[in-house]
């Protein structure tokens, strides 16, 4: 699969049904401690962190930098990053 992604087996939708409900078939919407043994795989639910999926190094370095600043100045918890995408 292209970019890191990875196809996941049918069955396991069905044993995810089974053990977490209908509506929870998806791995991120299983419990977090929650798992599955396929064969000889066992699948767990990975929820990436902020920083995982925008790395402080590469274009977003500068916003990080000028975020770290403010923080430094006002306070962590006075700091917040709004982002609009519209036209």
């Amino acid at each position: 699969m292209p970019d890191g992604l990875a196809a996941l087996p049918d069955e396991l939708y069905d044993s995810a049904a089974a053990k977490f409900g209908q509506g929870n078939i998806a791995p991120s919407r299983w419990p977090a401690d929650g798992e599955l043994l396929l064969g000889n795989e066992v699948y767990r639910p990975v929820v990436p962190a902020y920083r995982d999926l925008v790395p402080t190094y590469g274009p977003w370095r500068p916003v990080w930098n000028v975020m770290g600043t403010l923080s430094e100045l006002h306070g962590e918890d006075n700091v917040r990053l709004i982002v609009w995408f519209g036209g």
